[in-house]
């Protein structure tokens, strides 16, 4: 064996020793062992080429290479054309949804092809040509937005392979488990599924449109029309006016809003609705968790109460508050989930739920999730798979879930001969070949 040979080697070996021992050695000091020297150890096996992992979603994309244990680049999914306008994500991510589509197809695969170009040349300033390619998609991703991607991987970019890893898998890799009760909660919609020995169970999924980061920033600009004020310069304070909401808007004031909001247990959400509830003149005195705050904006402030901070997520457990949306709430959704699965690996879901998803990141929100969940089964006669509700969760990385399947599909990616097998390279796209979807399965059974 070569001393390059050997050094490598010896390497990887420290790497995979402080992944499987906790005694003498911190959680920190593994996560900057395994984001740089694997890393590196990777690079020197492929001669530079690592694969890329890329994640998009509806609001944010997450970039890097595999074998880092955080995204170098965390982005909005939007850029700017040549001429400045921008490119949002509606339109990058157009083809998701053909019947949403008011321009061609070939208009929306344009715009995903300036995207892409954005995210090689501008943001990792790294030549796509000859370097493999992993996208962590929805298990719902539509086969023409796959397909889009494909071509203008190959096609333009020149590529040397691509695969597609569902993100209810991808996220499980992280946490070296085979069965968990994944919950995303995306911006654009929430899709609950149980994973069973490495398999997405389709049959038992559900999914919410009501609960997402959309509809939480619908709450916040609710909450504050209602409840906020602007205080002019010689201290006087007036409602939000319509042409406020423009300044509020630039400021990204509502995302603000949303990531520093919190999820109050069971009992302060009961006495936030009964002071909502109450007259102006008769609201009844709460402990808050958060302060009022000031936020400046051209010479006037925003004043925030905290009645916005605490009560904008009883949107995930109140059915009341989302119009005229059939969807159950998220407790209801979890266990009705977990109700259609096998009687044998219902206390074992509950043991190992997994949330991702920019909203999950709310504190308290596990807490108050597990509290709905206890009550919730007690009503629906479950209590006995509630006795040991559990969440995965990895302390040591601010923000984890935000980016967990990212991680899970990095990992995955330092596998280079497993990913070798699972990829489309580039001489079978030519070939004619296009990427799997799980539906190819079923048709070959059904055939």
């Amino acid at each position: 064996m070569s001393s390059t040979s050997a050094a490598l080697q010896s390497k990887l070996d420290s790497i995979l020793a402080a992944r499987r021992s906790s005694s003498g050695v911190s959680p920190s000091s593994i996560l900057s062992v395994s984001s740089t020297a694997l890393s590196e150890a990777i690079s020197s096996i492929d001669n530079g080429k690592n694969a890329v992992v890329i994640e998009i979603g509806a609001k944010l994309t997450k970039l890097g290479c595999a074998g880092e244990i955080t995204p170098r680049h965390i982005i909005r999914t939007e850029c700017r054309d040549l001429d400045g306008s921008l490119i949002t994500s509606s339109d990058i991510m157009a083809m998701n949804n053909q019947k949403t589509m008011k321009k061609s197809v070939e208009y929306y695969t344009n715009q995903l092809l300036k995207f892409f170009r954005h995210i090689f040349f501008n943001v990792l300033a790294i030549m796509p040509s000859q370097r493999p390619v992993i996208f962590v998609e929805s298990v719902f991703m539509s086969t023409e937005l796959r397909n889009a991607i494909t071509k203008i991987v190959f096609e333009t970019l020149r590529c040397r392979s691509v695969m597609f890893i569902p993100s209810h898998v991808a996220c499980t890799f992280a946490f070296n488990t085979q069965n968990a009760l994944v919950v995303d909660i995306g911006h654009s919609e929430c899709i609950a599924m149980p994973v069973v020995e490495g398999v997405t169970m389709l049959n038992e999924f559900e999914s919410a449109r009501s609960m997402c980061g959309e509809q939480l920033e619908k709450r916040v600009r609710y909450l504050l029309q209602k409840y906020a004020k602007i205080e002019a310069k010689d201290g006087n304070r007036r409602p939000i006016e319509i042409e406020d909401w423009q300044e509020i808007e630039e400021m990204k004031l509502v995302e603000t809003i949303e990531i520093h909001s919190v999820c109050c247990t069971m009992e302060k959400a009961k006495q936030w609705k009964e002071w909502e509830e109450a007259e102006a003149d008769k609201k009844p005195e709460i402990e808050t968790i958060t302060k009022e705050k000031c936020v400046l904006a051209r010479g006037k402030n925003i004043v925030i109460p905290p009645v916005v901070f605490e009560t904008s997520m009883e949107l995930m457990f109140d059915e009341t508050l989302r119009g005229e949306s059939f969807d159950r709430n998220l407790p209801e959704i979890l266990l009705k989930i977990v109700q259609k699965c096998p009687i044998d690996i219902r206390k074992n879901l509950l043991r190992n739920i997994l949330l991702i998803g920019g909203v999950s990141i709310v504190p308290g929100f596990k807490a108050r999730l597990k509290e709905e969940l206890e009550v919730t089964a007690a009503k629906m006669s479950m209590s006995k798979s509630c006795e040991d509700i559990k969440f995965y969760q990895f302390k040591d990385i601010k923000n984890f879930p935000l980016f967990n399947a990212w991680i899970g599909a990095s990992l995955f990616g330092s596998l280079r001969d497993t990913v070798e097998r699972r990829s489309l390279t580039l001489e079978e796209y030519e070939e004619g070949k296009l990427p799997a979807d799980w539906t190819d399965i079923i048709v070959n059974i059904s055939s």
